[in-house]
């Protein structure tokens, strides 16, 4: 019989019958002999939640230490995608330190969050993804060198963000051109790599669907996608706006206009001498100007 039950039993015979049965419990459960009581079982508990520095598009790691942390335990956090227990070096989890990572799929704020199914909540931690910034950093070898700093917005165009970070993650942009610059309109590059001098389209992945209509305009140093006449055509290839083109490359329908994604936070300078740099006349390109990224 537990120590509640004794207790509850020994109140209903009278205060004095109560108190000796509680104090019976309290030295021994059962049995007629006296001993040390046994200590109570361990259980999942969660003493420190820490989080790595987030940034999107990339994995976030999750460190969680406690005790029995090898129990079934559920985590969650908004931001994450594909979030799981990892089990692999350098981060193997065990009983006292748990290791989960995600890759982060949304900018803002989120928390990361431990329970158990019987206990409940155990420990949280709340972090801060910011939106994704990209550097370009380019050099025609002649006087024009310096970092372009795009900060992205995949919370209005997820799809478009996604794809240019992927190319951007692969390396494909290293070694490609501007090959067109039109003073006053825009810079376009993304797609050409310079080899020995001569322009060499690169073999880019399929192309996404068309993201406009979102809230983003063609105006003065924003980013945007370049494309062919088909809608949902584009691929690898950018351009930044040096005016407010708004009137002419935003959208009209949800087929027509430009995807914009993102604006120029720092080197205007080295914009502005991308632009006024000798143009280069390439064969195939009626307006075109080479700077390597």
């Amino acid at each position: 019989m537990n120590l509640i039950s004794l207790a509850r039993k020994g109140l209903r015979q009278g205060a004095l019958g109560g108190l000796c049965l509680l104090s019976v419990g309290l030295v021994s459960c059962g049995g007629g002999g006296g001993g040390s009581a046994e200590p109570p079982a361990e259980t999942t508990k969660v003493t420190a939640v820490a989080a790595g520095t987030p940034r999107y598009g990339q994995t976030l790691l999750f460190t969680v230490d406690g005790s029995l942390l090898d129990a079934t335990l559920t985590v969650s956090a908004s931001a994450c995608s594909n979030l799981q227990r990892s089990t692999t070096a350098p981060n193997i989890s065990s009983a006292t330190r748990a290791f989960y990572t995600c890759t982060l799929a949304a900018t803002g704020t989120s928390t990361f969050a431990i329970s158990h199914p019987a206990l409940g909540a155990l420990g949280s931690v709340a972090f801060t993804v910011p939106q994704p910034q990209v550097t370009l950093t380019v050099s025609n070898g002649a006087g024009v060198a310096g970092d372009l700093v795009f900060t992205l917005d995949p919370t209005k165009v997820k799809l478009t963000v996604d794809n240019f970070l992927q190319y951007v993650n692969e390396g494909f942009y290293v070694g490609t051109v501007f090959h067109r610059v039109v003073a006053g309109f825009v810079a376009q590059g993304g797609g050409y790599a310079a080899v020995s001098g001569v322009l060499q389209l690169k073999t880019p992945r399929a192309p996404i669907a068309l993201e406009v209509g979102q809230g983003l305009s063609n105006t003065a140093l924003t980013l945007a996608m370049a494309r062919s006449a088909a809608a949902n055509s584009a691929t690898s290839q950018f351009f930044v706006n040096l005016a407010d083109n708004s009137a002419n490359l935003d959208p009209s329908s949800a087929t027509a206009g430009f995807a914009v994604f993102g604006v120029l936070g720092a080197g205007q300078a080295v914009l502005a001498s991308i632009v006024a740099a000798p143009c280069a006349v390439v064969t195939g390109f009626s307006e075109c100007q080479r700077h390597r990224q």
